[in-house]
């Protein structure tokens, strides 16, 4: 379970950003058409092999032989398994989902002095389990994981202080909180403390201090600091610009699970200065990004279906996945869509 939870930076990029004049597309054969002629649609590829490795049996047996043990050990006196055993039943791994359980077993580990089961509790309280008032029952199981040491529970209980969810609004608390969950090795407190440092919130504006905090936590692995780390990169934001180092980091934080990482990398293959175009990957990248359930990049993915770049150009589809941009919220698939029906090339 431990579900991260980091503030968004305010801005994130889209890759195809407006209308570009037509080119006639890659040279060479195309990696979106089959051995038969057929066109392939690289959402829809993406989307299939990421269910295909989904229903793996061998992940299954994984989490059936996890569970076993954890049982086992819980049985046997053992609380950290019995923290886990609570876990398997939160998500339902290896065993069917009962939260109930969940709660019961996480809440006996945090009794016997398991901080993380505290903080994962917390989070099972905060989507409504088992608490009447559920924001101000997470927050105090925030704090007692934070200070049992888990650095999972400062960062949550830093974004109820941040945010002012059962518990009074108080920026410079939860600058404290993420800074104690950053230097217990949380990634994502370092990127919400270098987003407090980048705005100004909680104390003064420091953008250089928000730049080693976003690069010490994609080194932690959170997804959404190497995104930040980029994106001030890319826009020479207390750091020189460099679209090349902003590309390494939107790589990372796109293979970390950061969707709009892999939107924005599409972005500068496609569009970028410094980086060679190269639209088969910006192509890639985007319809990775769309499978995720980025709306912005599923626009993307019409824009290269319109143009042609670096898929044969085809505009049922480029529609297609403009208005599935549009029906998520995003006001350019919509105004592409009515450009491409006007243009009789759509239907309505």
């Amino acid at each position: 379970m431990t579900c991260a939870r980091a503030l968004l930076l305010a801005l994130l990029l889209c890759g195809a950003c407006g209308k570009h004049r037509a080119s006639a597309g890659d040279a060479g054969p195309s990696p979106w058409v089959a051995a038969d002629g057929a066109a392939i649609d690289p959402v829809e590829a993406i989307e299939q092999s990421t269910r295909d490795a989904g229903s793996e049996a061998g992940g299954a047996e994984a989490f059936a032989r996890a569970y076993a043990l954890h049982d086992s050990g819980c049985s046997g006196g053992d609380v950290r398994a019995c923290a886990e055993l609570g876990i398997d039943f939160a998500d339902g791994r290896g065993v069917t989902r009962d939260v109930a359980k969940a709660v019961g077993l996480l809440r006996k580990a945090c009794e016997q002095g398991v901080a993380a089961a505290c903080s994962d509790l917390g989070q099972l309280v905060e989507r409504g389990a088992a608490a009447t008032d559920a924001p101000a029952a997470a927050a105090a199981l925030y704090g007692r994981g934070c200070d049992g040491g888990s650095a999972l529970g400062c960062n949550d209980l830093g974004l109820d202080y941040e945010q002012g969810a059962g518990v009074p609004r108080d920026e410079a608390r939860a600058s404290d909180l993420f800074a104690r969950g950053c230097d217990m090795g949380s990634g994502d407190a370092c990127t919400n403390l270098g987003y407090m440092r980048s705005n100004g919130l909680g104390g003064p504006r420091d953008g250089a201090a928000a730049v080693t905090l976003y690069r010490r936590a994609c080194d932690a692995g959170s997804a959404q600091g190497c995104h930040d780390l980029a994106y001030r990169y890319q826009n020479g934001l207390d750091v020189a610009r460099s679209e090349r180092e902003a590309a390494s980091f939107y790589e990372k934080a796109c293979t970390l699970g950061a969707a709009s990482g892999c939107d924005n990398l599409g972005g500068l293959y496609e569009n970028g200065a410094e980086l060679p175009h190269d639209y088969e990957r910006a192509v890639r990248l985007y319809a990775r990004a769309c499978a995720m359930g980025d709306a912005v990049a599923c626009n993307n993915v019409g824009h290269m279906f319109e143009l042609g770049r670096g898929l044969p150009q085809n505009d049922a589809n480029a529609a297609r996945y403009y208005r599935r941009a549009c029906e998520a919220g995003v006001a350019l698939g919509c105004e592409n869509l009515g450009q491409l029906q006007r243009a009789g090339r759509a239907s309505p």
